[in-house]
């Protein structure tokens, strides 16, 4: 599963980690993203190519080192790898499906580095803003913030929407829910940001990220979804 790579050996360490390095590629803004409804695939040369080669390369999946606007079998093989993540048919085309997916996950990308920005807001219960947070009122600030298609509900309203992601194939920006005060009952959710790990708003240290496996949280663990 391809994700940035964090370090956290521990919280603190990740807490003083640049953006830049937790996202080493600058997303590209999901706003610039073609609407073209033709299909890209291999032999193709144009803009359109450039920009898939821009977007799949914020994404990790691209590597390459320049974009050429070029599809050749490296550009096939990113798709095909981008699509095997985002469990879709591995193609290696980039149809109407693939192309949604790839804008959605590039505004998830987007998203996550402006989260790490809020780190440290203090928990607020029902909070909505950047004065205080409480975990699906940090949820919904950012997915309305990035133009994500939101209500302002609990996290147990969250966990009943979008699709179900197994561990193994997370991507960074899907929701992770816990149950803390009851097991099976889900009463909290996070941002998954990759290598395990997530950021939520705790009462403890307001908005922080957090090794979802480790002793606290990994017992807690109730599921993922994908919502956008």
């Amino acid at each position: 599963m391809t994700n940035p790579k964090l370090i956290l050996a521990t919280a603190a360490i990740l807490v003083t980690t640049s953006v830049s390095s937790l996202f080493p590629q600058s997303p590209v803004s999901a706003a610039t993203s073609t609407t073209s409804n033709i299909a890209l695939t291999q032999g193709m040369t144009s803009s359109s190519v450039s920009e898939l080669q821009r977007n799949l390369k914020s994404l990790g999946f691209f590597t390459y080192p320049t974009v050429t606007g070029y599809f050749g079998t490296i550009t096939t093989q990113a798709v095909k790898d981008y699509q095997k993540a985002y469990l879709l048919p591995s193609t290696g085309i980039v149809d109407a499906a693939t192309r949604l997916s790839i804008a959605h996950a590039v505004t998830k990308r987007t998203m996550l580095v402006d989260a790490m920005n809020f780190v440290r807001v203090p928990y607020l219960w029902g909070g909505v803003t950047p004065q205080g947070f409480d975990c699906s009122g940090f949820v919904y600030y950012m997915f309305n913030k990035h133009g994500i298609p939101a209500v302002r509900t609990t996290s147990k309203g969250l966990f009943d929407s979008g699709i179900s992601v197994s561990l193994p194939n997370l991507q960074p920006g899907d929701l992770v829910f816990f149950a803390i005060a009851a097991p099976g009952v889900v009463d909290h959710v996070g941002f998954y940001i990759g290598n395990g790990q997530f950021l939520s708003a705790t009462r403890s240290a307001g908005i922080y990220p957090q090794s979802m496996m480790n002793s606290y949280w990994g017992p807690k663990y109730v599921g993922s979804k994908r919502v956008y």
